[in-house]
């Protein structure tokens, strides 16, 4: 035989549905609400993407430290540069400064 379903249904089992039923309703709500929000959205000037033309560097403080690496001055230097605060205006007009005199360069200084 088979089983019947109750006729009726329990006061607990309509309160579970409700609540299955409202769950569902608030995360479409929810889901909505982002998808909406993002369109909306957009970067602050600070993060927008810089147009630039092919072959252009970005203009970063990154590109400061990559020249001081190309420039084979050694590994101080590229520090030096990498402590810096070149490019990360977003302008990079300023040259590359001198190496700073070291410790070792300035006794051998004084020594000749």
């Amino acid at each position: 035989m088979a089983t019947q379903l109750p006729k009726r249904l329990s006061a607990g089992l309509v309160v579970l549905g409700a609540v299955v039923v409202l769950a569902v309703l608030a995360d479409g709500v929810v889901i909505a609400t982002h998808l909406r929000a993002g369109i909306h959205t957009s970067l602050p000037p600070s993060a927008q993407v810089q147009t630039k033309e092919p072959g252009q560097h970005p203009c970063n403080h990154g590109f400061y430290v990559s020249q001081a690496a190309h420039a084979k001055k050694g590994g101080a230097y590229v520090s030096q540069i990498a402590k810096s605060g070149l490019g990360k205006n977003g302008v990079c007009s300023a040259p590359l400064p001198a190496p700073a005199a070291t410790t070792r360069d300035r006794t051998e200084q004084s020594d000749a």
